[in-house]
This record gives structure tokens, sequence and C-alpha cells, in this order.
């Protein structure tokens, strides 16, 4: 019996980058699948609804188009997991539009983990590549060097390359919290409850490549990269843990992220290396943001679009 897979793109005002995408995923080679693609565009625009019903008069899997009048990715994002649910599909997997896979066998690879490991959640890294002109220290700072094994069990995960099944879709419905519209950390506030609901997730040999935008490669994006993600780890844990049990675990990570600030900032200053030096940095942002968060700070992901 084949598995049959939608596969999710959330879109906004890229239509390169989701051409890219759709593309590529119409080489996927498919023998114990099969899928579909949705492309919920939450930007509304008749350029990319033009685009899609181009690319699907002669595309060999069928392509759905949607709109989401509300901004911000968590409306996104729950438009693909209800429209999921309305048809008799048996996983979703969420991939950005500024990715593509790595290989022609990423959805396999994707729904043979889930058999392997018999689980509900499968996901894989994401490889990093600059845009002309976009210097190394940035793609290699953004997700750094993958850690994670073949099998090993995960706690947290992303929507930049997931596998869900249905019935993770079907006990959480909203999927995502509407209180992190704008602000990012959605998906790792999803990741925790997945968690302590006792949802298995594993990582699998199946990343995709990113294209890093050279807009991006700048202190000030960074450091706003490390607020944000401070916050919605703050917010993610206020939102579903005991007050006392929240505070001890953010003052916590406030100090580790602070102690590894400290040494990558040395370290940097000592080598002479850029790259470091900015992940220091980065570090103490994102400690600043996880104590803002336990205020109720928020700052705004998603205010400026970037690539194409």
């Amino acid at each position: 019996m084949q598995t049959k897979l939608l596969v999710a793109i959330i879109t906004c005002r890229r239509p390169q980058g989701l051409t890219r995408l759709v593309n590529a995923l119409l080489k996927q080679r498919l023998s114990h699948s099969t899928a579909e693609i949705l492309v919920v565009d939450n930007a509304c625009q008749t350029e990319i609804a033009s685009l899609i019903n181009q690319i699907s008069e002669e595309a060999p899997l069928k392509i759905h188009y949607q709109q989401e009048a509300e901004p911000g990715i968590v409306a996104a994002r729950n438009n693909c997991t209800r429209w999921f649910l309305t048809r008799d599909y048996d996983a979703l997997i969420f991939i950005d539009d500024d990715e593509w896979p790595a290989a022609e066998d990423w959805l396999e690879k994707l729904v043979a983990a889930q058999l392997k490991y018999k689980c509900d959640i499968v996901t894989s890294n994401v490889i990093s590549v600059g845009e002309t002109g976009t210097p190394n220290w940035a793609t290699q700072l953004l997700y750094g060097e993958n850690h994670l094994t073949e099998g090993q069990q995960v706690k947290i995960f992303y929507t930049n390359n997931l596998l869900l099944s249905r019935t993770v879709l079907e006990k959480f419905q909203p999927t995502f919290d509407r209180r992190f519209a704008m602000t990012g950390a959605s998906d790792y506030h999803f990741a925790l409850r997945c968690t302590q609901a006792d949802y298995k997730a594993y990582f699998t040999e199946a990343p995709v490549i990113e294209e890093f935008p050279k807009s991006r490669a700048t202190l000030s994006w960074f450091l706003r990269r490390g607020f944000r993600s401070g916050i919605g780890y703050s917010r993610s844990h206020r939102f579903e843990e005991s007050a006392i049990i929240a505070l001890g675990r953010c003052l916590l990570m406030f100090l580790v992220r602070l102690g590894f600030g400290f040494i990558k900032c040395i370290q940097g200053a000592l080598t002479l290396n850029k790259k470091v030096w900015i992940e220091g940095l980065f570090r103490f942002a994102s400690a600043a943001g996880t104590i803002a968060g336990l205020f109720g700070i928020k700052h705004n992901e998603y205010k400026k679009i970037h690539g194409a």
C-alpha cells in the first residue's frame, strides 16, 4: 500500500524561489508513495496564481493553490493543515519556498524513515548556500554543522524540512498557536507540545538546501535573529509549563547562552575569526531575548521578506 503525501509550501512574494522548489519537487522519484503539492500564498498575488496554473498544465504531480489573506506564517501553516485534513492523505510534509530537496529521493527517504522508526514525525537538516556575493561566514553561521545522526530521536524540529503523520495533525487543531502569528517560533512551540504529548520524532538523512540571501548577511540581522529565537524559547515554555518550571528553565538557558557568548567572542577576537565573533554576539542577543520573552516582549520576525 502506497503512502499518500501532501507537500505543503507557504510562499510570500518569492516567485523565483517557489518556481525552483516546485520544479525540483516534480522531479522526485516516487516508488512507495504518491504525492501532491499544496501552495498556500500568504501575499495573495495574482502572479503566483498564474505561475502555479502555468506549471500545473504539464506537471506529473497534482498542484493545488490556496490563498491565505490573514498575514503571518501561523495562519498560512494552519491553512495547510486544515486543507490536509479534508482529504485522505497519510502524511504532510512542510518545506520552505526558499529551499529545495538535495536529492530526488527526498520524499521517499522521509517516508522510509517513518516506517522504519514507527513514528509520527520525521525531520532532517537544512544546508545553507549563499546567493552570489554572500560571504561564507554567514551561510556557515546560520545552521552550522549538522551533529544529528540517522535514527536519532529528537525533541526539537522545525517546519523547514518536516514530515507529520495524520495522527499528529488530528490531535492538534489548530496546529500552530496564533500568539506566534508574526513573531516566529510557532514551530518550536508546536514541537514542545508534541514532545509533551509523547509523540516521537526521528532524524533521517534527507537534507534540503536553503538559499541564504545576501541581504541577511549583516550583523544586525543575526542579532535580531538571536533576539527573536530567545523570545520564542521563553514564550513557548511560559505557555506550556508552570510558571516556576518555565522561569527556572529560561534563567538557566539565559546563563548558558551568556556563557557561550563570552567564550565565542573571546575566541573570535583572539583568532580574528569574524564568524566566531558574530556567533558570540548572536548568543548574547539570544540571551537577552530569553529574558525579554519572560516579560512578554515580542519581535516581528516577518516584517521584511528576504530573497526572491
